[in-house]
Parts: structure tokens; C-alpha cells; sequence
């Protein structure tokens, strides 16, 4: 290698953030918390415990909506619950003729907005659970609580922290909440997928803290291009150059990735180095895999990302046993959410993209009779406020989440639904004048949430407390909605 290269090379690796490392090959990227950035990083989120595997391969997706969504116009009471929902959302709230009814056998009667057929469905068919106010929480959390800050979660109401929050099932971005309890369930679980060539933790929405661990790695692909091996590395793609030009490039390659492994090279520059070449093998491995699969007969809204999002997911779980796969764990994200202006014109566009996106993938689950292998539960920034705006809603807390699959308990509220009220109401995050602020105290934690998710998915007991660092403090620790 020549001076000039090797500068070039080391310039280039300059650029890599401190956190993570990433390399993009044929529209696949590697993304990996970065040991040489390792001075002070949090221990591993969960302690190596042996998993359990066996009884046939599962894959959890989860399902991010990004920007807060009001969970509280998609699934609404019915009933003696619905004069206090009307009173106090006021124009935001939903006809009543425009929900569609669905029973649950301890809390009575509900409707999913007209716009989410296929939930009502899944719902009524026993394949969904609604768990009722989830959000991040410390402790259990009463009214009383709120005007002291060190019994609270870090900066409520704040896009940027929440999200993290609820992607590391923690109260606070420190020690053990600083990875991603996906990221942990993939470190457990990668021992149930020995023969596994590539990771089984994909995004097909990019970067995330969901699935960030300090030692596994996720694979990031592009639902909007195929993969394929990436011209320079493999001298045997793009033919129409000259052979002489591909060999050279791939040698020159070849020999970069290697001086970066050298031992008198920073950890750093090793870390880039090896996620550059796992980021070429990826590619062909997936290419090499998709090209055994015939496409599934669904042909995805090109305009709706979500719906080209779980459409390569459904491509890779179809793959899964070819992949050597036994536990998958996928990430989506669907963004507009944040709908502090003219919320009753937004929220039905994104409720109908939801619920197509949703409707079609569980249709081609059936279609490959995995539905009872996969789960998929939403997740969001927090709930929005009860009041409006006058245009729209404010950032709330609390909210509604939807799990479903074949094997979920479904069919069911998971919890007691919060209170409408805007006059005495217990479930309210009260402003600092002790007024009705419309925000949602959570009743149920994103950890126990998260950990009822983490035991269907093989994670032991044991390292259930490391994986989620408030859990200990929740009487109950599963929320029983798996079956």
C-alpha cells in the first residue's frame, strides 16, 4: 500500500461517528456500537445466560411510530366510557359511528377507528391485543408523583429522549438503558441460531437504538433496492468492465481491509475494517438467498414506505430457515405522527397506511403459514394530550400499544384503560399549577411491556432484570399476553 492510499483510507475512517460503525454495500449496511469507542461504555445490557431455543423459529418485529401517536382516536370506549371521551377531546373526538365495535369480556365495549379494518379483525379473531396505556416509567407512578422530578423519567415529552426511552426500556439514558433492548434480546438469542451466516437483527428502516447492543451487530437494508454484491469487491459482478479493471479494484480492495486489521492500527480503524468486509459478505449472502426465493404474491403500495418496509420483512422471514434462522428480530419505522396541526385531516392518512401495511403483511404471513411464529407490537415517542390545541395535539405521555400474531393472547384490553375525565381525574400528569394537563400517566411500563415480548422470544428469567433496568420495580412482570 502507498502512503497516499493509506491516508486516503485512514481520512475516509476519520468521518465513522464515535458511536457506531457503519458500512453500506449493496444497499445493506452494518451497524455496530464501536469498541474502539469503549472507554466508558456501559457493560453489556444483559448478561450472558444461556437462551431458550428450540420449538421452532419465531421472529419479533417491531413496529415504531415515530413522532407520537394519538392512540386514543384508534382504539376508543364505547359505551358509558364514550360522553367523557367526546367531552373531553372535542373536536378531535371520533364519531361514534365511526368506530367499529369490539367487546372486551372484563372492561366492556370498544371501537377501532373505521379506518383500521384489519386491526378490528386480527382483534376480533383472537390474533391482537391492545395493551392500554404503556409509556416509560421508574416505578408505578400515581398523580402525587409528578411534581418530583427524581420519581420521573428523564425529559418527558421530549421527541429525542422518549424515543430512546422506549427503544431501551429505561427511565433513564445511563449504564444499562443506554442499548437497546432489542439489541440486547439479539445478544441472548444469538446462540439459538448457530448456523446462521449473517445477523438475524435487521432494520428495514435504518439506524435505531432498539436494536444497538455494546457486542452484536443489526444489518440495515433498504426496502427500496435490491441487494446485490457492490462493483469493486466482487471482481465477478459488472462484467461489462473490463476484467482487467475489476481484478485490479478488488485487489486494491482487498488489500486496504487488510491493512486496517494489522495490529499497529487503532481499534477504531480495525472496527471499520471488519464492518466494511461484513457488509460485502451480508450482500451476497442475501443475494445469494433471495435469488432461491421467488418474490411472495404481494406486489407493496410503492407509496407507502411502511408497506415496502414489512414486505422485506416478509421476503427474510420466508427466507428464515435458509438463512439458518431460528429468532429474528426485525425493526420498522413509520414517521408523520407528530400531529400538533390539523390532526383530523393527518391521522386518517396515516391510520390507512397503517392498517393497509399491517393487513397485508399479516396476509402474507398466512400465506406462508408462519402467523403463528411472528409477532409484531407498535411502539411510539409517547400518547398525545386528551385536549386539543385547537388545531391538533400536544405531546403527551401514556398510550395505547397493539401486539399481534398467532400466538398472542389476543381479543383482549391488556390493563385497565385511563380515565377521560377532565374534572378529578387520578390517571392525569397534572401542569405545575396542579391543573388538568390531558397527559396520561402510564399504568404499565415499556419494560414490562418489552419483557413479556423478550420471554416468547427464549430470553431467560435471569437475564430479563439486566435487559430491562426498572423491571424490579413492577409486581407484575409479564403483562400475559403471549401465549
Amino acid at each position: 500500500m502507498n502512503k497516499p492510499s493509506r491516508r486516503n483510507f485512514l481520512k475516509k475512517s476519520i468521518a465513522i461517528p464515535a458511536a457506531y460503525t457503519a458500512s453500506r454495500v449493496g444497499g445493506v449496511s452494518m451497524m455496530n456500537m464501536a469498541l474502539a469507542a469503549g472507554a466508558g461504555l456501559a457493560p453489556a445490557a444483559a448478561s450472558a445466560q444461556a437462551a431458550q431455543c428450540g420449538g421452532g423459529a419465531k421472529s419479533l418485529v417491531c413496529l415504531f411510530l415515530a413522532g407520537g401517536a394519538d392512540s386514543f382516536n384508534m382504539f376508543v370506549p364505547l359505551g358509558n366510557g364514550y360522553g367523557e371521551y367526546r367531552a373531553t377531546r372535542n373536536d378531535l373526538a371520533v364519531d361514534e359511528n365511526d368506530l367499529l365495535g369490539v367487546s372486551d369480556a372484563r372492561q366492556g365495549e370498544f371501537g377501532f377507528h373505521r379506518l383500521l379494518p384489519s386491526f378490528q379483525q386480527l382483534y376480533t379473531a383472537g390474533d391482537m391485543a391492545v395493551v392500554s396505556n404503556v409509556g416509560p416509567l421508574l416505578k408505578p407512578t400515581v398523580q402525587a408523583d409528578v411534581g418530583n422530578i427524581a420519581l420521573l423519567p428523564q425529559s418527558l415529552f421530549a421527541h429525542n429522549t422518549q424515543q430512546k426511552l422506549w427503544q431501551n426500556a429505561a427511565g433513564n439514558i445511563s449504564g444499562n438503558g443506554a442499548f437497546g433492548w432489542g439489541g440486547s434480546m439479539g445478544v441472548q438469542l444469538a446462540q439459538c441460531n448457530p448456523n446462521a451466516k449473517v445477523s438475524a437483527m435487521m432494520s428495514a428502516a435504518g439506524s435505531n437504538t432498539w436494536q444497538t447492543s455494546r457486542d452484536g451487530r443489526y444489518i440495515a437494508l433498504s426496502p427500496n433496492a435490491d441487494i446485490q454484491r457492490m462493483y469493486g469487491y466482487d471482481p465477478g459482478v459488472a462484467t461489462w468492465i473490463p476484467q482487467s479493471s475489476r481484478m485490479a479494484t478488488s485487489v486494491r480492495l482487498q488489500k486496504m481491509l487488510e491493512l486496517a486489521s494489522t495490529q499497529e492500527q487503532s481499534l477504531l480503524l480495525k472496527e471499520a475494517g471488519d464492518v466494511l468486509s461484513a457488509s460485502k459478505d451480508v450482500a451476497q449472502q442475501l443475494e445469494e438467498t433471495f435469488d432461491n426465493f421467488t418474490q411472495i404474491d404481494w406486489q407493496p403500495d410503492a407509496r407507502n414506505a411502511l408497506e415496502r418496509q414489512l414486505h422485506l420483512v416478509a421476503r427474510l422471514i420466508e427466507a428464515r430457515e435458509s438463512l439458518g434462522m431460528e429468532r429474528q428480530l426485525f425493526f420498522v419505522r413509520m414517521g408523520g405522527w407528530d400531529t400538533h396541526s390539523n390532526q383530523n385531516e393527518r391521522l386518517p392518512l396515516l391510520m390507512g397506511e397503517l392498517n393497509s401495511a399491517v393487513g397485508n403483511f399479516q396476509t402474507a404471513l398466512g400465506a406462508m403459514n408462519k402467523t403463528d411464529s411472528v409477532t409484531t407490537f407498535t411502539a411510539s415517542d409517547f400518547g398525545r394530550t386528551l385536549t386539543s390545541n385547537g388545531n391538533g395535539t400536544d405531546h403527551g405521555w401514556g398510550g395505547h400499544n397493539f401486539v399481534f400474531g398467532g400466538a398472542v393472547s389476543g381479543g383482549q384490553v391488556i390493563g385497565d384503560m385511563p380515565s377521560y375525565a377532565k374534572v378529578g381525574n387520578p390517571d392525569d400528569a397534572v401542569d405545575d399549577r396542579g391543573d388538568f394537563a390531558g397527559r396520561i400517566i402510564p399504568k404499565q411500563s415499556v419494560g414490562q411491556y418489552g419483557a413479556t415480548l423478550a420471554r416468547w422470544m427464549g430470553v431467560q428469567e435471569e437475564s430479563l432484570t439486566a435487559m430491562f433496568p426498572d423491571l424490579s420495580n413492577f409486581g407484575v412482570q409479564d403483562l400475559s399476553f403471549m401465549g
